[in-house]
């Protein structure tokens, strides 16, 4: 019965209109086509990928098809060098960017420009969470993007972008997978656009449920439990898109919920705990466009209930709610060699305890308040200038926090694409901030600073033959005053700024596409660098690297059009190995973790069993390699299982 609403609606749009969608067949696109395409998300104009004044990585909904990834995680793991996973707690598992734990705050993630981090910790949850049916592409900043976007792009940017077709269409799909104990994976989405002389409606929505893993969990303390059953995921989002000319309406619910046992540090023994992350989205926008100027306000309105959890025989219990509301404003000027975009936006943040509170499971406002508010005000300006030798980017962002008081933070870039030829050369400063619930647990009345970052950053590009690109960049990235948790003996911890954190790194690419083939290969590496005071979060055995990011990662994704309407795929991943702390007689151990392989392969064919229909096998992790999300700091939290090897199908069909 739970299927029964999207049921409908495939029925419903079904009959309002079944003109067909042009397929991209992604075969049919020179080299040039893929890396010329443009992008906006690093200058908020759309710019060439090889100028865009960021290190950015675009994945495409054929990227997506040919890799068989079924959510996020095995997503980024096969396309986006310098990102990685691991737990955090309470069965939560978050991501790393270029060696560095980016967890609480330190990236933004947005669908459809709607700010997803949550409003108490600034965190993503990541497993079976955002279905990918429905995405048109993602763009990502792998770098910082705070003069842009603010104090949760310190490390990096996401965007994901639905479905947004120029002409009347839809789309269902149904995705099941399974590790011979229990799904891992069982979802279907729907997609549908509806077009009407000036008006365009497009929505996306899926209901899906799977699993974390069906292996067994070992504690911090060796205690033991099978995750079979007691890792069930349950995910539900709509994204509704209205627009009319130059008027536009967004609203976004996400709905995620999964069990867990592994809590903090020692395993729960009871029934599995019921924990979830919910999120409400709405905005409303109307560009004014005259010649090159447009002016586009907006304002949006965001609800969460993040981390929700009631463990009363623990003396725990979160039912805070976070809602913000954005009232801004944007004023952009493009000519033929000059861009400029000129932003204001102001957040009024409230985190707000439930109705009752008892003190003795539910962490109390020190102010004697059932909430807390928060204002910011944040100005922005970037100029891209393009000139026949090279192109110049100069923007900044000043925030100021009636919390922390204020933030600057500039950017420099020169960027230039010949015809096989680019090259970026950037600077740039970049900020966390220390948001939600954070001022609650700071000791005394002592004010948290927003961590400060400084990043350089050099990539060049080479397209060495017709059908052949390489790229290959390198960076530095410094951060002081490191927000980090300190968590006492008894009790609920507190943050507090200290010391500094920093990798070094380098990240190549290598894309190659012809009639046949198309493939695409990553490798990234980092050191650790210029830190103190960072103990928690790096290995004391081997100080260039950091506990549970390993430094060394290849991904590849190898594509063979074998006939017209089939395609096979080759995908693997390699980690180097990794460090992370267990618990053995009494005392906390450095355990090395060996280097593994994940191996998978999935065929697609088109228009089968039927016309319009596109079926695909997918086998993932076919050599059972012994996965796991490690703790990136050392926090008591052993090693959380996932990614089982299993075998999964996804039907599609467009009409």
């Amino acid at each position: 019965m739970k299927y029964l609403y999207l049921i409908l609606v495939f029925l419903l749009f079904h009959f309002v209109g079944t003109a067909q969608d042009e397929k991209l067949d992604l075969y049919s696109l020179s080299l040039e086509d893929l890396i010329n395409v443009e992008v906006s998300i690093s200058t908020k104009s759309k710019v060439n990928l090889r100028e865009t004044p960021g290190i950015v990585t675009v994945i495409t909904a054929e990227d997506i098809q040919r890799s068989g990834a079924r959510d996020i995680i095995e997503l980024f793991q096969l396309y986006v060098p310098g990102f990685d996973f691991g737990v955090d707690v309470e069965g939560v598992v978050g991501m790393g960017i270029r060696g560095l734990w980016a967890h609480e705050g330190k990236f933004l993630f947005m669908v459809d420009g709607f700010e997803i981090n949550d409003g108490m910790f600034g965190c993503v949850p990541f497993g079976n969470h955002f279905p990918l049916d429905n995405i048109e592409r993602i763009e990502i900043i792998r770098g910082p993007g705070s003069s842009i976007y603010g104090g949760f792009a310190g490390l990096g940017v996401i965007n994901i972008l639905t479905r947004n077709s120029l002409i009347q269409n839809g789309k269902v799909t149904y995705t099941a997978s399974h590790t011979g104990k229990q799904l891992n994976h069982n979802q279907i989405s729907i997609g549908q656009t509806v077009i009407n002389k000036n008006l365009k409606l497009n929505i996306s929505t899926s209901v899906g449920s799977g699993s974390r893993s069906d292996k067994t969990y070992y504690d911090y303390y060796r205690n033991s439990r099978t995750l079979d059953n007691a890792s069930n995921i349950y995910s539900k989002n709509l994204l509704l898109q209205l627009q009319y000319k130059n008027f536009k309406f967004q609203t976004y619910i996400d709905d995620y919920s999964f069990e867990q046992v592994d809590l903090w540090d020692s395993l729960y023994l009871g029934p599995p705990l019921s924990e979830s992350f919910k999120s409400n989205f709405v905005s409303i926008s109307n560009s004014i466009s005259k010649n090159k100027l447009k002016i586009t306000p907006q304002i949006a309105y965001k609800w969460q209930k993040p981390w929700r959890l009631n463990v009363p025989d623990r003396n725990y219990t979160n039912n805070k709610t976070f809602r913000r509301l954005t009232p801004s404003l944007n004023i952009s000027f493009n000519s033929e060699n000059l861009m400029l975009s000129i932003g204001s936006e102001y957040n009024y943040d409230i985190l707000k305890q439930p109705s009752f509170v008892n003190p003795y499971y539910e962490e109390e406002f020190k102010n004697g308040s059932n909430y807390l508010d928060y204002h910011n005000i944040g100005n922005y300006v970037q100029l891209f200038w393009n000139t026949n030798y090279l192109n110049l980017s100069l923007g900044a962002r000043y925030d100021y926090s009636s919390e922390f008081g204020s933030a600057f933070v500039p950017r420099i870039a020169i960027t230039k694409a010949f015809k096989k030829y680019h090259f970026k050369l950037m600077w740039n400063k970049s900020y966390r901030t220390p948001g939600g619930i954070l001022p609650n647990r700071n000791p005394g009345n002592s004010k948290l600073r927003p961590e400060m970052g400084i990043i350089y950053e050099i990539e060049m590009g080479y397209a060495f033959a017709k059908n052949s690109m390489f790229t290959v960049n390198v960076y530095d990235i410094t951060f002081n005053d490191i927000i980090t948790y300190n968590e006492p003996e008894l009790g609920i911890g507190f943050y507090s700024n200290q010391g500094k954190i920093g990798t070094a790194g380098i990240e190549f690419g290598l894309k190659y596409n012809s009639n046949r083939f198309n493939g695409n290969i990553t490798f990234a590496y980092y050191r650790r660098k210029n830190a103190a005071l960072d103990s928690i979060f790096f290995v004391p055995t081997n100080e260039k690297e950091y506990l549970s990011l390993t430094p060394y990662r290849f991904n590849g994704i190898l594509s063979y059009k074998a006939f017209k309407e089939i395609t096979f795929s080759i995908t693997s991943s390699y980690y180097g190995s990794s460090f992370s702390y267990d618990y053995y007689s009494n005392a906390d151990i450095l355990v090395k973790h060996k280097p593994l392989i994940m191996f998978g392969i999935n065929a697609q064919i088109n228009n089968f069993p039927l016309r319009e229909f596109s079926t695909q096998l997918i086998m993932s992790n076919l050599l059972g390699a012994d996965f796991k999300f490690h703790q990136p700091y050392k926090g008591n939290h052993a090693p959380l299982p996932g990614l089982d090897r299993s075998i999964g199908l996804r039907v599609s069909y467009n009409y």
